[in-house]
């Protein structure tokens, strides 16, 4: 009986703390910027890292059928969205697996729907103990319904970009 009475006021406490839900989460504020802060910014030389991205653009540039368009270096924030239903901190918590990654290449339809995303793995990569950071990236893209390519920096671009090429044709 006194265990029951403990546990009344307890789970009370529980239920009023969950049904506050998100009603006190504020927006983060974003401070002004200084002259002095912009001064450490400058433009990247290249989107690419290294030779292999740029040649491997290019490549998938010269294969893609009339009605597609090729994006390099796209936010997955620009892609992959968290949905509506989700609100105030849960929101922003979400928001933090896609902002801040990047998808190597983006295959676009004439209206913009992404069809088909692309990652070119080089040595760092490891297609039998994927990094965490891979798996989040590919679980991502699952659940959005687009697919996802990966590629290794190696393989053959041209017979690649040639099948996507023709994939892409039937779509």
């Amino acid at each position: 009986m006194e265990l029951l009475l403990l546990l009344i006021p307890a789970a009370i406490l529980v239920v009023v703390y969950l049904s506050r839900g998100d009603k006190t989460f504020k927006t983060p504020d974003v401070s002004p910027i200084t002259d002095h802060t912009l001064s450490a910014f400058e433009a990247t030389a290249s989107l690419w890292v290294n030779r292999s991205e740029a040649t491997f653009f290019g490549v998938l540039k010269r294969h893609l059928p009339r009605g597609f368009d090729l994006h390099g270096k796209v936010r997955l924030e620009d892609i992959i969205r968290v949905k509506e239903t989700v609100s105030g901190e849960a929101r922003w918590k979400l928001r933090g697996r896609v902002k801040s990654r990047h998808i190597d290449y983006l295959i676009t339809d004439k209206t913009g729907r992404p069809v088909l995303a692309i990652e070119l793995d080089g040595a760092a990569h490891n297609a039998r103990n994927p990094s965490e950071s891979d798996k989040v990236k590919t679980a991502l893209f699952s659940a959005a319904g687009i697919p996802l390519r990966r590629i290794r920096v190696g393989e053959d671009f041209d017979h690649i970009s040639a099948i996507f090429g023709a994939e892409l044709k039937q779509h």
